[in-house]
């Protein structure tokens, strides 16, 4: 395959969308599952205690993934290949060594978050419940990301499906011992069921890496093997993005504990509180999320392209990738809002058998075009390695967001509808911020030569 023509990239935009929209439709599913079996209660104390866990989890990983798809998109077009296998191998054993010690972090202070922070003890075990599935996501993603750079989308894809689908016998017998044979948290099983099934990911992962090695030639560096010429550039890259995603994390921990203490504050009871919250992040929010889907498979496949274009010198076809990917969003975003408003009422029957979600996902659809081209934006900052400015102004709009929530959802006429309010606002504001970057660097104006 060319991997430097605008088909090829087409081609793996498609497959990669193809597959994680089997992959959203699985945990769709199981998300739903979830709701039948934990109830809009059990989802609220999900809510609380999952955002902590993304938060750790996002220190682990976020950033690798697109840092080592650009190096090794770069290494693969000037042909470097020694040099791309010496960087998986050093990057593999940093990310362990690294989730080793976020493990340490989590086990000293489980207690302490769980009953200062969120206020439950019993939640304790829940968050120690991410360390296993840290240690084995930081050798997955690593060679995902290598996959995503070089265009080997097909049987990554499949794994990850299968990974997905394990989930349901798995929570299942999970559910049926532990609960009734232990006190371990039911949110806690459900961690432990992500990280049985990232077991075999990573399995399949090694042997499927090992095969592929085999159709590189050997070759020679230009470059020394060092393991500074390799993490110097890992951390840089991914510092940025890291910070970004564990402070939206950390925000979004923040964001459902006020919340909660704003819907009380107006006269709910916690139980009342929690079931609101649980609908909008349990129920709600996976449904704007599922589209979104498509807007995430295209980033994850553009960003390394216009970073190697640009480093190439193939400016024109860096700004059609740009372009493109903002109409795409775009249009997915417009098409989620037509649906999200015509059949809002069949929605909320068909997946959770409620009829108190309408004028929810009608808001939620509303914001759908908004919340799908701002994210592209952030890709697309980090795209043309401006992930410092990425992460400032991310900052800001989560500062925006808090300052929303407690405005909007201490209002008893808003109530739940203020977080949606909240996020509107927040993300104009950063879609704002995010176009003026790009057009300040000339990336829609002066990308001709």
């Amino acid at each position: 395959m060319n991997f430097y023509t605008l088909g090829a990239v087409k081609k793996s935009i498609i497959t990669l969308a193809a597959a994680n929209m089997i992959i959203g439709m699985i945990e769709f599913v199981f998300n739903i599952y979830l709701s039948r079996v934990l109830g809009a209660e059990g989802l609220g104390l999900l809510a609380l205690v999952s955002p902590i866990n993304c938060l750790f989890l996002s220190f682990m990983t976020e950033g690798l993934v697109v840092t080592i798809s650009k190096m090794s998109s770069g290494n693969l077009h000037f042909g470097d290949y020694a040099f791309m296998k010496y960087s998986i191998k050093v990057s593999i054993g940093f990310s362990f060594l690294w989730s080793l010690v976020l493990c340490a972090i989590i086990f000293l202070t489980s207690d302490s978050i769980a009953s200062g922070f969120l206020g439950d003890p019993s939640l304790s075990s829940a968050i120690l419940a991410t360390c296993p599935l840290m240690m084995l996501m930081s050798i997955s993603n690593i060679i995902k990301g290598h996959f995503l750079g070089v265009c080997k989308i097909t049987v990554p894809a499949a794994i990850n499906i299968s990974e997905k689908l394990l989930r349901f016998p798995i929570l299942f017998v999970l559910f049926n011992y532990f609960l009734n044979n232990t006190e371990v948290s039911p949110v806690a099983i459900v961690y432990i069921c992500y990280a049985i099934g990232e077991l075999q990911s990573v399995f399949w992962l090694i042997i499927y890496y090992r095969l592929t090695q085999k159709g590189f030639p050997p070759g020679s560096s230009g470059r020394r093997l060092t393991v500074t010429a390799v993490l110097k550039p890992l951390i840089l890259g991914a510092a940025p993005i890291c910070l970004t995603q564990c402070s939206l994390e950390f925000f979004n921990a923040l964001s459902s504990v006020i919340v909660q203490s704003r819907l009380c504050s107006i006269g709910l009871e916690t139980s009342e509180a929690l079931a609101l919250l649980g609908k909008y992040k349990g129920m709600v929010f996976p449904l704007i999320n599922y589209p979104l889907i498509l807007v995430g498979a295209a980033c994850s496949i553009v960003v390394p392209k216009i970073s190697t274009f640009i480093a190439a010198g193939k400016l024109k076809a860096a700004k059609r990738l740009i372009r493109r990917a903002l109409l795409l969003s775009l249009t997915i975003g417009i098409v989620t809002c037509v649906i999200f408003l015509l059949f809002a009422e069949d929605m909320e029957m068909f997946f959770y058998k409620r009829d108190d979600l309408q004028l929810m996902i009608h808001i939620a659809g509303l914001c759908a075009p908004l919340i799908y081209v701002t994210a592209t934006t952030n890709s697309l900052l980090i795209s043309i390695g401006k992930e410092a400015q990425s992460f400032r102004n991310t900052l800001l709009q989560q500062l925006l967001l808090l300052i929303g929530l407690i405005l909007f959802t201490g209002i008893p006429a808003l109530n739940i509808y203020g977080y949606l309010l909240a996020i509107a606002c927040s993300n104009a504001v950063l879609l704002t911020q995010n176009v003026f970057v790009l057009k300040k660097y000339s990336f829609f104006t002066k990308m001709s030569q």
